[in-house]
């Protein structure tokens, strides 16, 4: 019987992989203060995020903005405008331009790199096995730094950290029997998809690391301190 359940789960989260996170790129149509008006798309979910691309010529272009879908209004988006710290890099100049009427808008971005925040193995392999079209950072990664920082609850901001560190624009996190696509940048949950209660929990999340203690408490604050489910809630709720 639990074969059969996992197998209709599967196929039902495979249906929800149908939906469109490929980039969606256009051209700014008007300015406001510090948002912008695009062309819109039902594709694209109030929360995403991307960036507005100058064109200095034909062949030379930057990003100079970050962007985030906060309005529908008719057929239009109203994106807010943010300064851009998507991929850092001391390196490169940073340009102080503003947008412009006919800048390109490509939202979704990076959002072909996701990283999993699940319970248990059996739902990380679903979910990574279901989108195959995404990059998927191993989480042992993430719980490798915060290891070394003892730090068993990971913040808001401490994610958001990783997600610059890593290039990943999706974060997925499997909570009380759903699993919801969070935008890196905005923090907010742009899709959800049904997925099966786990069997089991890893604190903080599931990863092939050994349990992450505190500094002083010890693992995940301190034993029936905090609850997987609650705490993850709790993270993802509105500001």
């Amino acid at each position: 019987m639990k074969n059969i359940f996992t197998l209709l789960t599967l196929l039902s989260v495979t249906l929800f992989a149908q939906v469109d996170f490929s980039p969606y790129k256009t051209d700014i149509l008007s300015l406001e203060k510090d948002t912008v008006s695009i062309k819109g798309s039902a594709n694209i979910a109030l929360g995403a995020t991307g960036v507005i691309i100058h064109s200095f010529d034909e062949s030379h272009q930057t990003i100079i903005a970050n962007v985030e879908v906060i309005k529908r209004e008719g057929d239009t988006l109203r994106l807010k405008v943010s300064s851009f710290n998507a991929i850092p890099q001391e390196a490169l100049p940073t340009y102080n331009i503003a947008p412009k009427i006919g800048d390109s808008v490509i939202l979704n971005f990076l959002y072909n790199r996701a990283m999993a925040i699940v319970p248990d193995e059996e739902t990380y392999k679903l979910v990574t096995k279901s989108y195959k079209t995404f990059t998927w950072i191993h989480p042992d990664i993430f719980a490798t730094k915060l290891a070394k920082s003892y730090n068993p609850t990971p913040t808001r901001e401490i994610f958001q950290e990783e997600c610059i560190a890593q290039n990943v624009g999706l974060l997925l996190f499997a909570i009380k029997g759903k699993g919801h696509f969070v935008d890196c940048h905005s923090f907010k949950t742009i899709n959800t998809i049904p997925l099966p209660e786990a069997s089991s929990v890893k604190l903080p999340f599931y990863s092939r690391l050994a349990a992450i203690k505190g500094r002083i408490f010890g693992l995940f604050g301190g034993k029936g301190v905090i609850n997987y489910d609650s705490f993850y809630s709790k993270l993802l709720e509105d500001k």
